[in-house]
C-alpha cells in the first residue's frame, strides 16, 4: 500500500529533529559543493556541459543499434549478454548464473557472492533476493557495507552512507572512530570474502558499443578485487549506460569525477573487456594469471525505453549518476534521501523512480521539491529536472491543505474577501506572513503625469503581502516621466497552482490575466520576478495560449530600473550616506532569468554597498505552497538563510522577490532578530532625487 502522509511526515520531522544527521548531511553537501567548485575552476563548464549532452542525446537516438554492437562485440571476446525487461526478469537471470557458478564452497558453507556499489543493483532489490536463495552477499564498498550492516538503503547515489558520521561508523564497525581504523577493519574483515567469492557482481558506468568494454568509476580497490578474484562477473546496468565510442567515454570521464565528488579524475577507471582469456584455462592458473573465467552483462529495460519514448522525459536518460543535483538541492540537505526519495534519490530519484518503481514511491517525496532550479543549474548535462518533477506531481496525491488554498486562490472573488478579513490577524502566528491591511489596489490613484503609458503588474503577493515594492515601482516610473495605470481587475500569474502540480488551474489563471492586461497601454512591469517568468516562459508548458502581444511587452522591474537609471543617473542622489545591504538572490530571478549582477548593480547606482550573502542553502525555502505544505522544512532553509545574512554583518537584506521576502520577514520575525526585509525598489524609491 502507499505510505500515508502522515507516516511521511513523520519520517521528515524525524530527520529533521535528528542532530547527527544534520551534522553529516551539511558537512557532506557543503563539502561536496565546494569541492566540485574547485574542480571546475580553469575549466569550461558550459562548453563540457553541452558537448556530453549532445554525445549522449546522440546515443539515445542509435540505442538499439548500439546495444546490439555492444553484444557483438562483447561476445566476440568471450563475454555474454543477457537482456532483462524488468527487474524481476534480471533478478531471475543473475540467480541463475550464480547457481551455476556453485551453491556451495568446498567447506560447506555458503555460497559468497561479492558485489561493487551498484545502483543498479538497488534498483532491482537483488540482495534481498539472492539471500532469500541461500547465499550470502557481501557489500564491498565501505559506505555500501555500512549501509548493508545496518539494514538500511543508500541514501545517495554516489555516497551511500552520508547520512552517517565517522562515529557512526565506528559503531557499526565496532572500532576506534578514526580514518585509520575503519579502513582497517575493513579490509581485515573483507579480505577472505574476496578470495572465498564464487561470483562477484558490478554495475557499469558506460558500457562502450565499439569494443564491448564497460567502464567502472571508483574510488576504493573493492573493484579491482571483485571484478578479478571471483571466476565469474556479473555486470548489471541499464540500457541508458551504452555509448558508442571510447571518445564518448572519455567525454563523460571529464565531467562525472568532477561533478560526482570533486576530483579531476577517480582512484580508479576500470575497462574491463570480456572475462580473462587463455588458450589453457589450467595453464593460466598455474603459472599466476587470475581473472573470471565467466563475464555476464545484464542489461535492463524497466521503464527505461517508456521513458526513451517520451518526448519530455527522454532528456533524464543522459544522466550519468554524479549525484550533483542531490548536492545542490536545499531540501535535500534538511530531510536527507532516505525522505528524498525512493531508491533513486534526490532529484534525478523524483523524476525516474515512477518509471523504474511506481509514482506511488515517490509522490510525496516529490512534494518537497521547492522548484528552486539548483539541481538543473549544476547538473552535467542540463536535465530538465525541475520540470519534469512537476510533471509528475501533477498525477500526485495533494494535500488537504494545499488543496484548499488552491481552490480559493481560483476565485479571486472569495479570496479577496478572506484575505481582507485575516490581513488585521495575519502574523500573529510564529513564522507566519503578514498581509497588508491596505492591498496596493486600494492605494492606486490616477496619474497626472502626461506621459508614455505604464502598466504595473503587481502580483497577487506584492498587492497583498508587500504593496509598499509596487508603491516604490509607481514613484520610480512616475520620477521618470511615465504615466502609470494598474488594471484593477488583475490577480494571479498562475504559479502558484502551477508549481503545486495543478496545471490547469494555472492556466486558467493565466488566461485571466492576461484578459485583465489585454487594454493595458505601453510597457508592463511587474516587481516580481518569478511571475515574470512564469507569464513570459513557463505558461505555455501549463496549456495556456501563448500572449506573445502581452509577453513581449512586460518587463521585470530589476532590468526595467536599471535601464531607467542607467541612461537617466540623476533619477536618484547617490551621493547619500552609504548603507550596506545584503542581497539575496532569488531562484527564479538568478536560474530562470539569469539576473545576478543586474540588482546589484542597480542597487550600487542608487547609493547603496552590497554585500553577497555567503550562503549554504541558496534558497530561503518559501517555493510557494512547499513552505505552507512543509513549514518545518522551510523553516530549517530559512534558518540557514538568516545565519549567512547575520555573517555579512548587515541590518538591512533586500531581494527582487516577494515571496522570499515575505517568507525570509517571517522568520526573522519568528526569532525575533532585528532585520529589515526590503524589495529592491524600495531602497531605490528612498534614494529618488
Amino acid at each position: 500500500m502507499p505510505e500515508t502522509r502522515r507516516h511521511f511526515s513523520r519520517r521528515v520531522n524525524k530527520a529533521l529533529d535528528n542532530p547527527e544527521l544534520q551534522k553529516a548531511l551539511t558537512h557532506a553537501m557543503t563539502g561536496l559543493r565546494a569541492r566540485r567548485e574547485k574542480a571546475f575552476e580553469g575549466f569550461d563548464f558550459a562548453a563540457g556541459r553541452a558537448e556530453l549532452k549532445q554525445r549522449r542525446l546522440a546515443n539515445l537516438d542509435r540505442l538499439p543499434e548500439l546495444i546490439e554492437q555492444f553484444k557483438q562485440r562483447l561476445e566476440a571476446v568471450g563475454g555474454k549478454v543477457h537482456f532483462a525487461k524488468d527487474a524481476a526478469e534480471a533478478r531471475d537471470i543473475i540467480a541463475q548464473i550464480c547457481w551455476n557458478a556453485g551453491t556451495q564452497r568446498s567447506d560447506g558453507g555458503r555460497m559468497v557472492v561479492t558485489k561493487v556499489k551498484s545502483m543498479a543493483t538497488e534498483e532491482i532489490e537483488l540482495n534481498p533476493f539472492l539471500e532469500a536463495l541461500g547465499m550470502e552477499v557481501v557489500e564491498t564498498d565501505l559506505g555500501e557495507r555500512m549501509v548493508q550492516l545496518t539494514h538500511t538503503r543508500p541514501s545517495h547515489l554516489i555516497a551511500p552512507a552520508i547520512h552517517l558520521t565517522k562515529e557512526d561508523a565506528a559503531n557499526v564497525f565496532g572500532t576506534e572512530p578514526t580514518v585509520e581504523a575503519i579502513q582497517h577493519h575493513a579490509r581485515h574483515s573483507l579480505r577472505q570474502k574476496f578470495i572465498d567469492a564464487a561470483v562477484g557482481i558490478s554495475g557499469a558506468n558506460m558500457a562502450i558499443a565499439e569494443t564491448g568494454t564497460i567502464v567502472l568509476v571508483t574510488n576504493e580497490g573493492n573493484a579491482d578485487l571483485t571484478t578479478t578474484l571471483p571466476p565469474v562477473h556479473i555486470a548489471l546496468f541499464g540500457i541508458d549506460k551504452v555509448v558508442a565510442t571510447l571518445d564518448d567515454a572519455v567525454a563523460m570521464l571529464r565531467m562525472l569525477p568532477r561533478s560526482g565528488t570533486g576530483q579531476l579524475m577517480t582512484s580508479y577507471v576500470n575497462w574491463i573487456t570480456g572475462p580473462s582469456r587463455s588458450a589453457d584455462i589450467e595453464q593460466s592458473l598455474a603459472i599466476g594469471v587470475h581473472g573470471p573465467r565467466e563475464m555476464h552483462c545484464v542489461i535492463i529495460d524497466n521503464g527505461r525505453e517508456e521513458m526513451r519514448a517520451d518526448p519530455l522525459f527522454r532528456d533524464a536518460l543522459t544522466c550519468i549518476r554524479c549525484g550533483a543535483c542531490s548536492n545542490a538541492c536545499p531540501p535535500f540537505m534538511a530531510v536527507g534521501g532516505h525522505q528524498f526519495g525512493h531508491i533513486y534519490t534526490g532529484p534525478i530519484g523524483l523524476v525516474v523512480t515512477p518509471f523504474h518503481h511506481g509514482l506511488d514511491e515517490v509522490d510525496l517525496s516529490n512534494t518537497l521539491c521547492t522548484q528552486c532550479n539548483a539541481c538543473q543549474e549544476i547538473c552535467p548535462v542540463d536535465i530538465p529536472l525541475p520540470r519534469q518533477i512537476l510533471e509528475h506531481r501533477k498525477k500526485g496525491r495533494k494535500s488537504l491543505r494545499k488543496k484548499a488554498v488552491l481552490g480559493v486562490w481560483q476565485r479571486p472573488e472569495l479570496a479577496d474577501r478572506l484575505l481582507r478579513a485575516g490581513a488585521p490577524f495575519s502574523g500573529l502566528m510564529p513564522g507566519t506572513p503578514k498581509l497588508a491591511r491596505v492591498p496596493y489596489r486600494d492605494r492606486v490613484t490616477p496619474s497626472t503625469v502626461d506621459g508614455e503609458p505604464l502598466t504595473i503588474f503587481a502580483s497577487c503577493m506584492v498587492d497583498r503581502v508587500q504593496p509598499q515594492a509596487a508603491v516604490a515601482l509607481e514613484r520610480i516610473a512616475t520620477a521618470a516621466g511615465f504615466k502609470v495605470g494598474f488594471p484593477k481587475d488583475q490577480w494571479c500569474c498562475g504559479l502558484i497552482s502551477a508549481n503545486a502540480g495543478d496545471f490547469k488551474a494555472g492556466a486558467a489563471l493565466h488566461a485571466s490575466l492576461a484578459e485583465s492586461l489585454g487594454n493595458s497601454k505601453g510597457l508592463i512591469v511587474t516587481p516580481s520576478a518569478s511571475c515574470f517568468g512564469a507569464f513570459t516562459i513557463d505558461a505555455p508548458d501549463w496549456g495556456a495560449p501563448a500572449r506573445t502581444d502581452l509577453s513581449s511587452r512586460m518587463r521585470d522591474s530589476t532590468r526595467f530600473v536599471l535601464d531607467l537609471l542607467t541612461r537617466n543617473p540623476d533619477l536618484v542622489d547617490a551621493d547619500q550616506m552609504s548603507l550596506k545591504v545584503a542581497y539575496h538572490d532569488s531562484c527564479q530571478s538568478l536560474r530562470q532569468l539569469g539576473l545576478k549582477s543586474e540588482p546589484r548593480r542597480l542597487l550600487e547606482l542608487a547609493g547603496y554597498e552590497v554585500i553577497n550573502i555567503p550562503d549554504i542553502a541558496n534558497c530561503c525555502g518559501f517555493g510557494g505552497t512547499f513552505s505552507l505544505e512543509w513549514p518545518r522544512v522551510a523553516g530549517r532553509l530559512a534558518q540557514w538563510k538568516l545565519d549567512a545574512i547575520a555573517k555579512t554583518g548587515c541590518a538591512v537584506v533586500a531581494s527582487d522577490n516577494p515571496g522570499c521576502l515575505m517568507h525570509i520577514e517571517a522568520a526573522a520575525r519568528q526569532r525575533h532578530i532585528e532585520l529589515r526585509v526590503a524589495h529592491v525598489l524600495e531602497l531605490v524609491a528612498e534614494h529618488l532625487a
